[in-house]
């Protein structure tokens, strides 16, 4: 009987032991043990054995992204990932096969296709978790052949300058001005609720985005614009003097919210747009009674009908549509997609040209009027013959200096 040789290994994680009956086992084991700790793909037997669903409660314990943002991450867990796959264990998540048909069940839970995508990068920040823990030696989420449905590519079409106009005007005078104000400057609805007077630089005629409101657990909170992109956008002087009209008719209001969670620390600033107690918009609030009552006087949705305590729906007529408006007029001015970029807070500027790419003059519309205004330079009327020289070209055709045989050539 040749007596057993232990093996010991050791990974990231903690020392492993087995036993071999054969010395040459034992070296062999050793030797692919330290072949994959070398390239980084040794996976520990034992720790890969927990569920996905307490990895998964491990990794949100620890995710450091804003709670809204880890909120939302629960609730996916919870809701798309658990259900399918909580139960298995972490090395069992190894086959692309199985992410591709936890993908088909989604699909038959009748989720669309952005969803589907959201909720298939969360469990994939997740495998690269373990992945890097030495859990798993790839992550199945990234293979070639896990496909998700495909996104239907939607064209934003933007509110006409005089839809614009008309539900500024519909909205509660008190609020005109924040209308004017998202539209002027491309702000969000929350940047428009947090807008405070010390925001306003009426020398350099710009306004600077620094807070919003936003929601977190059903409480108001101030917080930093979305992506903390801090920034710095042109003002008009026909949204100055709203400005100044609006602020001696509504005098900015103290009001005091915590700073980004709700025990956070307090925060007051003076705000240029409350309701009529003076407390900071409720977005819940504002967009079912308020937006959605403008729009219904502006003729955008149907009057609310009586007795029902809501309007009807309005998906792609929010407050945000005021940006898009904006992005479009800026971008038929010439902007550059760059400084539109900028101005919007957006984190790249291949997503602001990805997003409004088909707002943009189109080559065929420049060259339309490039040569519209050639012809109108040649005058009405039939042309006249040229005089022409010995070689039978226009003498008016060859440029000085230019040989008529290679002019003809170009």
């Amino acid at each position: 009987m040749i007596p057993s040789t232990t093996l010991l290994v050791t990974s990231t994680l903690q020392s492993r032991t087995r036993s071999y009956d054969r010395k040459v086992d034992a070296e062999a084991a050793a030797a692919a043990v330290n072949n994959d700790l070398r390239q980084g793909k040794y996976v520990d037997p034992t720790a890969a054995k927990k569920t996905l669903k307490t990895y998964a409660r491990e990794w949100l314990d620890d995710a450091t992204a804003g709670i809204g943002t880890v909120d939302a991450y629960e609730d996916i867990v919870r809701n798309h990932i658990e259900p399918h796959l909580g139960h298995l264990e972490i090395r069992a998540l190894n086959r692309p096969s199985l992410t591709q048909g936890w993908v088909k069940k989604l699909q038959g839970a009748s989720l669309e296709a952005s969803t589907i995508s959201l909720v298939n990068s969360v469990l994939s920040a997740i495998l690269d978790a373990a992945v890097e823990d030495g859990l798993l030696p790839k992550n199945p989420c990234k293979s070639s052949s896990v496909k998700l449905p495909s996104k239907p590519k939607r064209k934003i079409i933007p509110w006409s300058l005089a839809r614009v106009h008309a539900v500024t005007s519909a909205l509660p005078h008190r609020v005109q001005c924040g209308g004017k104000l998202a539209f002027g400057c491309g702000l969000r609805q929350g940047e428009v609720f947090g807008f405070s007077e010390d925001q306003l630089d009426f020398e350099r005629g710009v306004v600077h985005i620094n807070q919003q409101i936003k929601l977190v657990r059903s409480t108001m909170v101030f917080a930093p614009p979305k992506g903390n992109r801090l920034r710095t956008v042109p003002m008009a002087d026909q949204l100055a003097a709203a400005f100044k009209a609006h602020m001696k008719e509504y005098p900015p209001v103290l009001v005091t919210l915590p700073w980004i969670e709700p025990d956070g620390e307090p925060r007051t600033y003076r705000l240029l747009f409350t309701d009529e107690q003076g407390r900071a918009y409720h977005r819940s609030v504002f967009n079912q009674y308020v937006w959605k009552g403008a729009l219904a006087d502006a003729g955008v949705i149907p009057p609310r009908e009586k007795g029902s305590p809501r309007y009807a729906a309005a998906p792609d007529d929010g407050m945000h549509a005021y940006r898009h408006a904006y992005a479009s007029v800026l971008l038929d001015a010439g902007e550059s997609i760059k400084a539109l970029s900028e101005y919007l807070g957006h984190s790249d500027a291949g997503f602001t040209l990805r997003t409004y790419t088909h707002l943009m003059p189109n080559s065929e519309s420049r060259t339309r009027r490039a040569m519209d205004a050639a012809f109108a330079q040649a005058g009405a009327g039939a042309p006249t013959a040229a005089p022409t020289n010995s070689e039978g070209t226009s003498a008016e055709a060859v440029p000085s200096g230019m040989c008529p045989v290679c002019a003809l050539a170009a």
